[in-house]
């Protein structure tokens, strides 16, 4: 079993982070797929870009906080 602490947090928190890894995976496969009309395929890879900023924000916002609290000692 694994020691639960704040380095499992961390490292838990950075594997979350994946998601934006697999937003890309999905984009790229709708990219090359031909068999969706371009206007279909612009429109889903939109929204794609921008789950996927969103994410990161979301992700880089969590982490800040987690680096502050650590900081604080609130986190040890």
């Amino acid at each position: 079993m694994e020691k639960r602490d704040r380095f499992l947090l961390e490292q838990k928190l950075m594997g979350c982070w994946h998601v934006t890894d697999d937003i890309d995976t999905v984009a790229e496969y709708i990219g090359e797929n031909s068999d969706i009309p371009a206007r279909e395929r612009d429109r889903i890879l939109n929204m794609l870009i921008g789950m996927r900023e969103l994410y990161h924000l979301k992700f880089e916002h969590t982490l800040d906080l987690f680096s502050e609290l650590v900081q604080k000692g609130d986190i040890r």
